[in-house]
């Protein structure tokens, strides 16, 4: 049943306030009527059919108490709300729910939102989960390139997380035009494109990354930027190294579209955002093809999605059906990505559907990493929702998943508990609120449930329902939001004096010290981003010479995954790499990647000893590598001698 399909009566003669009840219903998702007296309710009773009611107990020629005993004589399954401006006395409102079989007593004047979420709670078994046109998609094999725009355009507002999902959408060869999306802070970004490619991004950031990339990549030196920066022409610094015959017209090419992942990337963020298609015929040659984007949608969802917003938005997915998707022949070859690597020992073959209880099954340690890789999979298309939940689960089942979800609850804060966010609409926070209370409502447990199951649906009920009262009240909510606000401002200030402990552990070289420190603040809300580079600093340097290097470089190469591209353009991330890639053998990647480091940074004193540690080490192997990337640069672009 839909929301809009509960018809609920209101008998109150005050006309202000009955038409003030009668929209704030109707402004929740309920088909509110309003009538003034018990007569004008009689009738309505005999020609409609009602599901709710609200009756004021004090109405003209009878009794508002007595009005809904009758009532419930002749309706025993309506769902009844009594208010009164007189009848204060808490025996009187006692005496008359159990009369009445009422839900709840209200007396005037009364939170309007606590009436709304009285209904809201009574009809939530029965309400069916209003799920976006944009996600609706994830439960269908086969649209349109126009059942996609227009599932879009249904959907104006979505969290940062969810433009990976709507980006694969967008990768069509029959879609051509430009995604446009709104941040909070006013900041836009537009993404174009065309055939199955990406061929621009245009983000609002203050730093380009061309010259850094071009002294990165090897195509430049770092006084040949400066140059020509300092020449200020009005042609893009691409431009003018092309006229100066630093670079070949080629290697910009190969800049500018890493100049656009970088962008593409920045556009993820935790945050709703608003988003707008505009289609129109366009083209370029520089673009991100699609496997690109596939390797992206893998690094997002290792790098930029958090686990916690994974794990509420799979909450109300927990029991529902995956089976193989339109690209399900793919699972093979995307096996060896990152964010599906967890899935190689997994057989893919096995009988479908499945749930994402069933695939986390035995396998608690690995849990997060099997929602990252059931997400890339849902977001690839290889697998999809099934439309229809499973209608009956075993007791087990529900137990597990219900304290999973128990768990999770504990760290959460009322919009995550909610899966929306602080500039979230009413209607947004009701939607998600009847989402949770479809699956997770404790009338949904089977008969046969023990009473510790049924405590324990509903503790997880009460605090949904806590979250959405206080939510879904201007008042209480600006109060809560203005309280979390300063518990995390007070996080961030812990997250970065622990950093600074770190780094200034770190810098002297207590490497153990520093990595027990920088492996707390991973574990904090507010931390930088790159705090997992400083981090693999201090653990390789403390135990490359003495661990396990399989299992310390399987660690490293684990959180090097969670390091967002647009951190991967620093010297210190080219640092850990060249580190990394010494752990496991390739000498040569190492020696290059430390190069990076200190073509980036030139005073970077910590590379330049890596670098010397090679040739010490691998000293017989240096001249098949030390001048190699130069010699490659000279060769292709042709750089000047002169």
């Amino acid at each position: 049943m839909k929301k809009s399909d509960i018809r609920i009566l209101v008998v109150e003669d005050d006309e202000s306030l009955g038409r003030a009840i009668e929209e704030g219903l109707k402004r929740s998702g309920f088909n509110p009527k309003l009538v003034a007296s018990p007569a004008a309710a009689e009738q309505t009773l005999r020609l409609e059919e009602c599901h709710g009611m609200v009756i004021d107990c004090m109405l003209p020629r009878k009794n508002g108490v007595d009005f809904a005993t009758e009532v419930r004589a002749s309706h025993p399954r309506i769902e009844i709300v009594l208010t009164s401006g007189i009848f204060r006395d808490k025996s009187y409102a006692r005496d008359a729910i159990i009369k009445t079989k009422a839900r709840e007593f209200f007396n005037k004047p009364f939170e309007l939102s606590k009436l709304i979420q009285t209904f809201d709670d009574a009809f939530a078994p029965v309400l069916e989960a209003e799920i976006h046109p944009l996600f609706q998609l994830m439960q269908r094999n086969q649209y349109s390139a126009a059942e996609k725009i227009d599932a879009i355009r249904l959907t104006p507002t979505v969290h940062g997380f969810d433009l990976p999902w709507i980006y694969s959408l967008l990768m069509d060869t029959n879609i051509s035009g430009t995604l446009h999306v709104a941040y909070p802070d006013k900041l836009e970004a537009a993404v174009t494109f065309s055939k199955r490619r990406i061929i621009d991004v245009q983000y609002a950031d203050t730093e380009s990354y061309f010259g850094l990339l071009l002294v990165e990549m090897g195509f430049s030196s770092p006084e040949e930027v400066d140059q020509i920066l300092s020449e200020n022409t009005g042609k893009r610094i691409g431009d003018r190294l092309v006229d100066e015959s630093f670079v070949s017209p080629h290697s910009i090419g190969i800049v500018r579209r890493e100049q656009m992942v970088i962008r593409l990337s920045k556009t993820i963020q935790d945050t709703p955002v608003e988003i707008r298609f505009k289609t129109e015929i366009c083209d370029s040659d520089i673009h991100i093809d699609g496997l690109k984007f596939t390797q992206l949608l893998s690094d997002w969802v290792c790098s930029k999605v958090t686990t916690e917003w994974l794990k509420t938005f799979y909450r109300q997915y927990l029991a529902s059906p995956l089976t193989p998707g339109a690209n399900y022949s793919q699972a093979g070859i995307v096996i060896h990505l990152p964010a599906a690597r967890v899935f190689a020992d997994f057989d893919l073959t096995l009988a479908w559907p499945r749930t994402i209880d069933d695939i986390c099954a035995g396998r608690a340690n690995r849990e997060n990493d099997l929602l990252r890789a059931v997400h890339f999979f849902l977001v690839q298309r290889i697998l999809r929702f099934e439309p229809k939940a499973i209608e009956s689960e075993p007791l087990g089942a529900i137990r597990t998943r219900l304290t999973r979800i128990w768990q999770d609850m504990q760290d959460q804060d009322h919009f995550e508990i909610l899966a929306t966010n602080k500039l979230a609409k009413f209607s947004d926070i009701n939607r998600n609120y009847r989402e949770l209370a479809k699956i997770l409502h404790p009338d949904r447990l089977p008969p046969s449930a023990p009473a510790d199951l049924r405590q324990l649906n509903q503790e997880i009920f009460a605090r949904i329902t806590e979250a959405h009262s206080t939510l879904s009240d201007d008042t209480r909510r600006q109060m809560y939001t203005k309280a979390l606000e300063h518990g995390h401002a007070e996080e961030i200030l812990q997250a970065e004096t622990k950093f600074e402990e770190g780094m200034r552990l770190l810098r002297s070289s207590q490497f153990h010290d520093a990595r027990k420190a920088l492996g707390k603040v991973l574990k904090m809300h507010g931390r930088r981003s790159d705090v997992g580079l400083y981090y693999l600093w201090a653990l390789i340097k403390e135990k490359r010479h003495r661990a396990d290097r399989t299992e310390l470089s399987n660690k490293v190469r684990d959180v090097l995954q969670t390091i967002p591209h647009e951190d991967r353009h620093s010297a210190h991330y080219f640092f850990v790499k060249g580190m990394y890639f010494e752990l496991i053998g390739q000498i040569q990647n190492s020696y290059q990647s430390f190069k990076r480091a200190c073509s980036i940074d030139p005073e970077f004193t910590d590379a330049k000893k890596e670098m010397t540690y090679i040739k010490q080490i691998y000293g017989k192997k240096k001249n098949k590598f030390t001048d190699e990337l130069s010699i490659v640069v000279t060769k292709i672009l042709g750089r000047k001698t002169g």
